[in-house]
This record gives structure tokens, sequence and C-alpha cells, in this order.
């Protein structure tokens, strides 16, 4: 079995989400009492947030491969970073080290192409939505991104800086977000991808009336397909 570096803290309750997702698949696969071979590094969430806020993103890389090559140092046969946001440096990351990074998008690439989707609704925090890092690599396979409108992008902000990093999910903002995935799904959207790990606490199956793929999920079934390869 492959060792798994994680880069995690990016907000911690995400990172509890992998540590227990990726640990399951491998019971599921090997056995009950098995589990994986990882190790966890933890960023100041707080501290990147100032950076991101300021895009200081050279910041945030310089953080970020400072923790990779660490993982790496320390038997990592290949890195995941816990956040979709921190994808955007991933390029920067993979410069620096020798080990793969097993990157969220891939994961959710592998799964839409065999459903013959072509358009798709992205939800995430604004630099997921706006930067292009998700969409560009999507529009690799030939998948199309719509993101919300101006003021459902900045109510999606607000909620993940004051609710959803903290792991406070109420039923008011679950509500609004049902109605920005509507809005999505008018426009077009064959299928809704909620592109931030703490989005998947607060919107269910149910919130949508086309299929959600959650990255969380995805992306721990292609890091545990890969350490057990």
């Amino acid at each position: 079995m492959k060792t798994i570096g994680i880069i995690g803290g990016l907000a911690w309750p995400s990172t509890v989400a992998y540590y227990e997702g990726i640990n399951r698949l491998v019971a599921d696969k090997l056995g009950t009492l098995h589990s994986a071979k990882l190790i966890l590094i933890q960023t100041d969430f707080d501290q990147l947030l100032q950076w991101l806020l300021a895009d200081k993103w050279d910041k945030i890389g310089d953080a970020l491969c400072s923790l990779a090559r660490r993982l790496e140092g320390a038997g990592a046969d290949f890195i995941l970073v816990a956040c979709n946001t921190m994808h955007r440096v991933m390029a920067r990351i993979q410069e620096q080290i020798r080990v793969p990074i097993c990157h969220i998008v891939d994961a959710v690439s592998e799964k839409i192409k065999p459903m013959g989707i072509r358009k798709v609704g992205l939800l995430g925090s604004v630099v997921t939505m706006r930067d292009g890092y998700f969409s560009d690599r999507l529009a690799e396979d030939r998948i199309e991104s719509l993101i919300p409108g101006p003021e459902d992008q900045e109510f999606i902000l607000q909620a993940l800086k004051t609710e959803l990093s903290v792991d406070i999910y109420t039923p008011e903002t679950r509500a609004v977000f049902r109605d920005i995935i509507a809005r999505l799904v008018t426009r077009g959207a064959e299928v809704i991808i909620l592109g931030c790990t703490e989005f998947g606490k607060l919107i269910k199956p149910e919130d949508s009336p086309v299929v959600i793929i959650d990255t969380v999920p995805v992306h721990i079934e292609l890091a545990a397909k890969m350490a057990l390869s």
C-alpha cells in the first residue's frame, strides 16, 4: 500500500471527512481492521485565509510547497490537499516535489466523463468559481462550467467565512443554496459540482433537480485507488 501525504486544516472539518473516508474505503477493500497508510500535516487556516483575501498567492504557494516537501521527506508516495481552493497552486507545488499530486479536478472529471455530461454548474469559493484552475481543467475534457451570478457568489463567500468553515450549517443558508442551484439548472447545468470541501455537509441530493457531485468523496475515492494500486 502506498502512503498518502495529506495537507489538511483547510479548514479542519473537511480534514476529518478525508481522514475518515479514506480509512473506511481501505477497510472496505482490505478488511475491517485495515487502515490507510497516511501522513497528515495541518496548516493554520486563519493565516492562509488572510493571505487569500489579500491576494497573496505567492505566500500561500510558499507555505503549501513547504508542507508538501515535508510530507515527501517523511515518506509520502503522493500528496493530497484537502481543499478545492488551494488547488490553484497545485502546478507550482508539483514543480517542487517528485511524487505526484492527487488532483481534485481529475477526480471529478473521472466521475463525470462516463456520464456523457457536457455542462456543469460549479459551486465553490470565489477563487474556485472565477479563477479558472477548476473550469479550465474540466474544459480539457470538453466539459463547460457555469457559475452563479455576482450576488450569489457574494452570498457563498460570506457563508463560507462566517458559517461553513467553522462547522455551522443552518436551514436558512441551505435554502439559499437550493435557490442558487435551481438558477444554474435553469441555465442548462446537467450536474451540480459541490466544489468546496464544506458544501457536502450542507447540501443534500434532494436539494437539486439534477445529480450532485461532491468533490470530497470523489477525491477520497481517487486517493484510496492510488494508495491501493
